[in-house]
């Protein structure tokens, strides 16, 4: 399954950190992780957003509901690149981050941080009905091993 963190959204003080480095470091050994595992033979790419803007734009940033698409073209106009995107067995969800501490945080702490939202994110997460057979235990099993592989602590359930 191919897995990635789709272009993150974060406030524009963060272009004076290393955050989009660190994030993109860890999107491609997330990457290299999830390369062979399969959850489900509908699911072939799973998209993560991650959104992290200051309390005053905050409201301007909320999440999106978890979307699956089985087979879709979408067209989007006003964007470099193509016309049309296509997604094929792609589920995709956003997730926020707490500012206040992921801000300040080191790459290490800020590890920490993803993994933890995450998990407990994908913990509570509903998949949609056209994949509600997704091995849901399995992947979180396995997110839980590629953050302890990457030096995070994850808490036991």
């Amino acid at each position: 399954m191919k897995i990635n963190i789709d272009n993150p959204i974060l406030s524009v003080e963060f272009r004076k950190t290393t955050k989009y480095d660190d994030i993109q470091k860890l999107n491609s050994q997330m990457g290299t992780f999830f390369y062979n595992k399969l959850y489900l033979d509908k699911v072939e790419e799973y998209s993560i957003g991650l959104i992290c803007v200051s309390p005053g734009f905050d409201e301007f940033f909320r999440p999106k509901r978890p979307k699956y698409y089985e087979d879709k073209i979408l067209k989007v106009k006003g964007l470099p690149g193509p016309e049309e995107i296509h997604f094929k067995h792609h589920f995709f969800f956003e997730l926020k981050l707490d500012y206040t501490t992921f801000f300040p945080s080191n790459k290490e702490e800020g590890y920490h941080i993803i993994a933890q939202s995450l998990l407990k994110f994908l913990e509570e997460l509903k998949y949609p009905s056209a994949i509600k057979n997704f091995a849901k235990r399995r992947f979180i099993n396995d997110m839980k091993d590629f953050f302890v592989q990457i030096g995070c602590v994850t808490s036991n359930d």
